[in-house]
């Protein structure tokens, strides 16, 4: 007998909308406050939240990111092509942006190498 429920399309599409759902409930906490901050962060947030509360199994939600992460450099596609409209902004900013990367870059890597040496003596 076929059972619906343990169909591999049943598993992918409840992961997909658990996800969704995720991003949907941050979108919506993003536009409640008072400041502006990303909801898909705040989606992220929810999601943490459900899968170690486990009020969400991480078999639920674990086929559908393993999909989304094997074809991620597919979904950055789109963003590349939107910026090649504006590759004259970003050819004048080269030098800060390459600068603003690299002083980030030495900066986590100091805070988390002292963070490291704190934990360990």
């Amino acid at each position: 007998m076929f059972n619906l429920f343990k169909s591999p399309a049943f598993i992918l599409i409840r992961g997909v909308v658990v996800l969704l759902a995720c991003l949907l409930m941050g979108d919506a906490i993003a536009y409640v406050l008072p400041f502006d901050f990303p909801g898909s962060i705040l989606g992220l947030f929810v999601l943490f939240f459900l899968l170690s509360s486990q009020l969400v199994p991480l078999n639920w939600v674990y086929n559908s990111g393993q999909l989304i992460l094997r074809n991620m450099a597919l979904l950055f596609i789109p963003v590349a092509a939107g910026l090649l409209g504006y590759v004259d902004v970003l050819s004048e900013g080269i030098g800060l942006i390459i600068s603003s990367a690299f002083s980030g870059l030495v900066l986590i890597l100091l805070v988390v190498g002292r963070l490291y040496q704190r934990m360990q003596g």
